[in-house]
């Protein structure tokens, strides 16, 4: 999520095309490396071979090593063609010359394709489709569940669709909205008693956790204080949830806005 958003900066402050790609059956691309075995698939069973089994050719669903297969056979694919490959990130791949190019970051089988100008993004998109099998979505929408809003002064993230599927999956979606997040005067205490729903509880603080580091710091710092009770919840920390939900609700069109601003530099 922190790469993302950097990205999604650096595509506002050098306002650059964001477009977005997927790979089609993106875990049979992997070239295997070793000899796997399978047992014949149900169906498919050959008469009088009963006891035979499958050698694997190829990567497939369900190998635990299928995703490294893939980031292998995709970092040799691309680095082939001039991309260098992020020192920090080795899902982030750039390729510039003289001001324009493009960044290529691969999430699994999404892909999102910041460039200076539309004949870099186009020219990288005909490489991969060379390639892979690949889906070309045009300008970016939705990633990792973020919306990719275009504003006149820089880049907007908003989750209200995220946030409105929380609020259905825990069943706060008829609550009535409120103004804060969590009561100023408010101290929560440890649990002493025996603990309400755990699972459900930490569930939902690891849902509000995503939306914390994705677009709404407003709700830090009680989801912060909320964490510390997911061992042992009660009747008291499951009320102070129920208010972030409210304010989420109240709030849920929010974005978090990244500005354009004067570049320090030209991207290479």
């Amino acid at each position: 999520m922190t790469t993302i958003r950097l990205l999604i900066a650096l595509a506002a402050i050098h306002k650059l095309m964001i477009h977005q790609m997927d790979v089609k059956t993106v875990f049979l691309n992997g070239e295997l490396t070793e000899e796997i075995y399978m047992q014949q698939p149900e169906g498919f069973v050959v008469r009088g071979l009963e006891d035979k089994v499958c050698k694997l050719m190829k990567s497939l669903y369900g190998l635990k090593q299928a995703p490294k297969m893939w980031h292998e056979k995709f970092d040799k694919v691309i680095r082939s063609n001039g991309y260098r490959v992020s020192e920090t990130n080795k899902c982030i791949y750039t390729k510039f010359a003289d001001g324009r190019g493009v960044i290529v970051c691969l999430y699994v089988d999404d892909m999102l394709i910041l460039g200076t100008d539309l004949s870099c993004v186009t020219e990288t998109k005909k490489f991969l489709s060379t390639k892979f099998s690949m889906k070309d979505l045009g300008d970016a929408d939705v990633i990792l569940g973020l919306k990719i809003i275009r504003t006149g002064t820089g880049i907007a993230l908003s989750q209200s669709h995220y946030i409105e599927k929380m609020l259905t999956r825990y069943g706060y979606q008829d609550l009535p909205i409120i103004d804060t997040p969590y009561r100023s005067d408010q101290k929560l205490e440890p649990n002493s008693r025996e603990s309400v729903r755990q699972l459900e509880y930490a569930s939902v603080i690891g849902s509000l956790m995503y939306a914390t580091t994705a677009t709404r710091p407003d709700i830090a710092f009680a989801v912060g204080m909320l964490s510390r009770f997911t061992s042992n919840p009660g009747v008291e920390h499951w009320k102070a949830v129920k208010r972030v939900m409210r304010y989420l609700k109240k709030t849920q069109t929010c974005t978090f806005l990244q500005r354009r601003s004067v570049s320090s530099g030209r991207l290479q």
